[in-house]
């Protein structure tokens, strides 16, 4: 039936509007309203849609002639109902798949006889009585996905401009309706996979507003603190460090994001406000940037609350173990030395006792070592700071070192004058560790060098040996606790592994650093890099 041509612009524009306000995510529902309202605007007999499928995946930019063309749905406008057909095999085909492929509409207003068309006659377009076609691609990111076809029964008919134009705007919705469809089939996916992790995962905008939040989450701070929302976090809580030491708003991981630091898997203690429940958490944030702007910020949770109370009881157990050991030593090595200073004692019982003493020495001073540690780590070690000679801090150090072992000669290069403000006691202890590690990790006799050196802020006190170095493999792990180069080998003297790492962490408590150089079979250079006092 003819109508006005303003009254039929009227009609495609309401049609196209109603099809492009409906929800996409149904892609079989869309395909179905797409077909009838092409098959009703355009008065066609026949409109389907057909996907293009290569081995089960959608084609790819080149021919293949091994493509099924498949229907996924069929409008029948005389029996008002859908159906399917089977699918076309494109090696049967060639020339229209390839006309499918140059992605351009196709307008074949004789079908039976236009070349890009006409192998289907025999197959498909008599027995139907199909004499005229218009097929449009339908597109799906950057690829042709299929076609909408509409196929006019009847004596041939001419495709008008604007019947084309009204075409392709229906593929154009299609092609929506599959990128919609797609991306509510991602979203869904990251909700699955989100909502199944066991830890907690929450996004939240530049302002602090949460857009995302998985149930580990949930449970873990809304139903433990009493909070209604995430928005309210923030005031519902205090934040602690693993020391239990209270940390200021400005310095929370999400405002060290926004200031460009990172957070890799640092443990916080939450607070809650409402309960006054503690709980301890491993949290990880990252930023995620849109046009060189920060726009989200991501964090992942792991409760670590029973991680920290085995932790802290390790760590007491450690330093009550150092501390009881104490006591015992004391006694045996003092009756050991009164035994000692007895003129009548056998010759061979004094060489004994001297053992004794020997190793209540090397007792106590592991359990010293064992107490610096858990003082260390349970944030326990107090500094006092005073202004210091660093050259002659040195010099002392190694006076004590020879006394105690001659079997090492020291070539030592100061300059005079280097002042710091340190704990001269901490300092000292850090020194001994690095000319300890490299008495035991060189033959006696061998020289171990110790020189300074200054730059505009910082002095530098190496201190190197000539041994037997450090494996490659071994290097990372130096500073690392309990960990040492040479175990299990005939090169392993023995001892926790705790020097290095001790050592270091008293320089970065005074905000310097321990850095090491080796080289296995010719030796290790320990560098102690601390602030040099202002003048004054």
């Amino acid at each position: 039936m003819d109508m006005p041509a303003g009254a039929a612009v009227t009609l495609r524009e309401r049609v196209l509007l109603e099809l492009a306000r409906r929800g996409r995510s149904d892609i079989q529902e869309t395909f179905q309203a797409l077909t009838e309202a092409a098959a009703s605007v355009l008065d066609v007999a026949r409109v389907s849609i057909w996907a293009l499928v290569d081995g089960g995946a959608p084609l790819a930019a080149d021919v293949d002639l091994g493509t099924r063309i498949v229907c996924k749905d069929l409008y029948l406008s005389s029996e008002r109902r859908h159906v399917s057909f089977l699918p076309i095999h494109g090696h049967d085909f060639p020339a229209y798949l390839r006309a499918l492929h140059e992605r351009r509409t196709i307008t074949a207003d004789d079908a039976q006889a236009d070349p890009r068309t006409a192998e289907l006659a025999a197959f498909y377009l008599k027995p139907l009585g199909i004499s005229s076609m218009m097929d449009v691609p339908i597109w799906r990111r950057g690829q042709v996905y299929g076609v909408l076809c509409l196929e006019h029964v009847g004596p041939l008919r001419r495709w008008r401009a604007e019947e084309q134009a009204f075409a392709i705007n229906l593929a154009d919705i299609a092609s929506g309706c599959l990128e919609a469809a797609e991306h509510d089939a991602g979203e869904r996916c990251w909700e699955i996979l989100i909502e199944s992790l066991s830890e907690g995962v929450i996004v939240m905008d530049a302002r602090g507003v949460t857009v995302v939040c998985n149930q580990a989450a949930r449970e873990s701070f809304l139903a433990k603190g009493g909070i209604r929302s995430w928005n309210e976090l923030a005031a519902s809580v205090d934040l602690v460090d693993a020391a239990d030491r209270a940390i200021p708003a400005v310095d929370w991981p999400f405002q060290r994001v926004l200031r460009g630091e990172r957070v890799q898997g640092e443990i916080y203690g939450v607070v809650f406000k409402q309960t006054g429940e503690r709980r301890y958490l491993r949290l990880t944030c990252s930023a995620a940037y849109e046009a060189g702007r920060l726009e989200y910020v991501a964090c992942v949770v792991v409760d670590a609350t029973e991680e920290m109370f085995f932790e802290r009881l390790k760590r007491e157990l450690l330093a009550g173990l150092a501390h009881e050991l104490k006591t015992p030593l004391a006694i045996a090595k003092g009756y050991a030395q009164q035994l000692e200073s007895v003129k009548s004692t056998p010759d061979g019982l004094a060489g004994m006792l001297g053992g004794i003493v020997r190793a209540c020495d090397r007792m106590d001073h592991l359990s010293e070592t064992l107490l610096d540690l858990a003082g260390m780590i349970l944030g326990r070690m107090c500094l006092t700071r005073e202004r210091v000679d660093l050259a002659e801090l040195t010099r002392s150090v190694l006076a004590r070192a020879e006394r105690g072992a001659r079997s090492h000669r020291f070539h030592v290069e100061l300059q005079p004058g280097l002042f710091v403000v340190v704990d001269s006691a901490r300092i000292s202890q850090a020194l001994r560790h690095l000319i300890e590690n490299a008495m035991s990790y060189s033959a006696p006799g061998s020289e171990i060098d110790v020189f300074s050196s200054t730059d505009e802020r910082n002095v530098t006190l190496t201190v190197r040996d000539h041994g037997v170095g450090i494996p490659d493999a071994m290097k990372r792990g130096v500073f690392t606790l309990f960990f040492k180069a040479h175990a299990g080998t005939e090169r392993d003297k023995g001892g926790l592994g705790v020097g290095l790492y001790l050592a270091r962490e008293i320089l970065r408590r005074h905000g310097g650093d321990l850095t090491c150089e080796s080289e296995e079979g010719v030796g290790s250079s320990f560098r102690m890099v601390l602030p040099l006092a202002r003048a004054g």
